[in-house]
């Protein structure tokens, strides 16, 4: 009985061929493991340095209180403490500036308060997305129809024809 191994073993390739074949492969990482390890800390660093940033130019609106303040405004909306939450918020921070906030402080007691939050509100509504803007202008109506006071009655009511 004759055997064909010699045949057989010149046509199988090595296992350093496979891994060489494997390395020049479109597949294959083109970096090191290790190289790729320190990319990733790297992005996650330059990641976590730029939200550091941003906290340090925003003020007292990048911290920790700022947060829980903006919690409690939305936590205690509909409540009788709301406007002693919204009072403190604005004395501490003064208006802030995003959307869904604002929209809140349309409920707060006092209407010089609530005429301001409407002006600012209106400087940002172009940006709105159409839920938004429909929200707003049902706000506004609502204001306008029910409010007693007639200086916000009539910002109300001058913002509905701008729009």
């Amino acid at each position: 009985m004759v055997r064909y191994h010699d045949e057989d073993e010149r046509d199988q390739i090595s296992w350093r061929e496979i891994d060489r074949r494997r390395d020049r492969s479109p597949h294959a990482p083109k970096e090191p493991p290790r190289e790729r390890e320190r990319q990733r800390r790297s992005d996650w660093l330059k990641k976590k340095y730029r939200k550091e940033v941003e906290k340090l130019f925003m003020g007292k609106k990048g911290t920790k209180k700022h947060q829980k303040a903006l919690d409690d405004l939305d936590r205690l909306h509909g409540t009788d403490q709301f406007d002693e939450a919204v009072r403190n918020y604005l004395e501490e921070y003064g208006l802030p500036e995003d959307w869904p906030t604002l929209s809140l402080l349309l409920d707060y007691s006092d209407p010089e308060k609530v005429s301001e939050v409407l002006r600012v509100m209106r400087g940002l509504y172009e940006e709105r997305t159409p839920m938004e803007k429909q929200g707003f202008k049902a706000k506004l109506d609502i204001l306008a129809m029910t409010t007693n006071d007639s200086d916000l009655r009539e910002v109300a009511e001058e913002i509905l024809r701008s729009l």
